[in-house]
């Protein structure tokens, strides 16, 4: 132990170093987290939108699998299984996070104009 890291600041510095660390650790996975669940509600969402509007069967989505698979090959999480799943997931809580307008978009027209000034 060299002299330097006997002293009681030291440690403390040390300290709060490896605490900043881990902390920007932890918000770098949870911003990973939240990107890659943005990523898939969007793909599930895309993906039934487009068979619904386009009538296409339950084919495609393993079409699309392959392919994706083809554009990035040694990623992990796009298989068949995977974007069917990111439909369920989508499928499941859309309902729950629907976008509500914001009450002045409720308003008819021009209340905003007649308000007193």
């Amino acid at each position: 132990m060299s002299d330097i890291t006997r002293h009681t600041d030291y440690r403390e510095a040390l300290a709060a170093i490896k605490q900043r660390i881990q902390s920007s650790q932890t918000r770098a996975v949870l911003a990973v987290n939240t990107e890659l669940l943005g990523l898939y509600w969007d793909i599930g969402r895309q993906l039934d939108a487009w068979q619904r509007e386009r009538a296409w069967g339950s084919a495609v989505v393993g079409q699309m699998a392959r392919d994706v698979q083809a554009s990035y090959p040694g990623m992990k999480g796009f298989s068949r299984t995977s974007l069917f799943a990111m439909q369920q997931f989508h499928a499941f809580f859309s309902p729950q996070f629907e976008v509500v307008p914001q009450p002045v978009g409720q308003m008819p027209d021009g209340q905003l104009l007649k308000q007193p000034v």
